[in-house]
């Protein structure tokens, strides 16, 4: 039986994926900062993934690693759990590792994050090991998460010049499991939503879905991740088309759910 590791297992999309896992009969391993409850199949490890000790005893009997933690508010985090990764990986049974990445990181290079991840698939390249890049487009439950940021009482400010094509994690998941248990596939076409919209759009739509008051006002807001996605630069043209849109995957949400999908 295949046995998968999955860092960020606890995270918006490791809970889209490990059940999808459990389905096509894998023995999973997860990683995760909020630990769920383990079963038969399940085993959820809580642990630093920059601690080498640590990292060992969560390959212990994996052959396969699913990469999807990260840390986007933590400068160098990502880079030095990657490193930890790579080294530790050729001494154990994994075969195949699978990392989760996002479209466009040559054209968001401004922002010290994408870097990070760029310098990460390059590490992942050049490592000699067996592996596959998925990318995708911005999450819906990010963009949601992004959007109550910005809402200040009965006011959402939004970034101006911000285009994006936001993605189901869900739909991200369907096109991921298989591809973690099948055979390393290198790069393999990104994945992004059916919309292209901007955030002032987007803002709007949830405030009619949601019934939120409409008061929005459009600033050239100076924050480094607004500055990257300006000019388009995060969208996937040449992107495979995948689930919901913006409006339909708000409709879908429970009320109370609405305002507290983490990024």
């Amino acid at each position: 039986m295949k046995t998968v590791l999955v860092t960020g297992g606890s995270g918006l999309l490791g809970q889209q994926v490990i059940p999808l896992l459990l389905a096509q009969g894998v023995r999973v391993r997860a990683v995760g900062r909020r630990p769920g409850v383990s079963t038969p199949q399940l085993t959820w490890i809580q642990g630093d993934l920059r601690d080498p000790q640590a990292v060992q005893r969560a390959l212990v009997g994996a052959d396969t690693l699913l990469h999807l933690a990260t840390q986007p508010l933590q400068a160098a985090a990502d880079v030095a759990a990657a490193k930890v990764l790579l080294q530790t990986l050729p001494a154990s049974e994994v075969q195949h590792t699978v990392y989760m990445s996002i479209t466009g990181l040559e054209r968001l290079q401004t922002t010290p994050y994408y870097r990070e991840k760029l310098e990460i698939e390059r590490r992942l390249e050049g490592s000699g090991l067996p592996f596959t890049v998925q990318r995708s487009t911005q999450f819906h439950g990010f963009v949601l998460h992004l959007l109550r940021r910005l809402t200040l009482g009965r006011l959402t400010l939004v970034p101006a010049g911000v285009t994006l094509q936001p993605v189901a994690a869900g739909a991200v998941a369907q096109h991921l499991a298989p591809l973690t248990v099948g055979p390393p596939a290198g790069h393999v076409q990104d994945l992004a939503g059916p919309q292209i919209l901007t955030l002032e759009q987007l803002a709007r739509l949830r405030h009619r879905q949601q019934g939120y008051p409409s008061a929005l006002l459009a600033l050239p807001l100076p924050v480094p991740l607004f500055r990257a996605w300006q000019n388009q630069a995060a969208l996937g043209p040449d992107a495979q088309i995948v689930g919901q849109n913006w409006a339909s995957w708000l409709a879908g949400l429970p009320a109370e759910a609405a305002g507290a999908v983490r990024p």
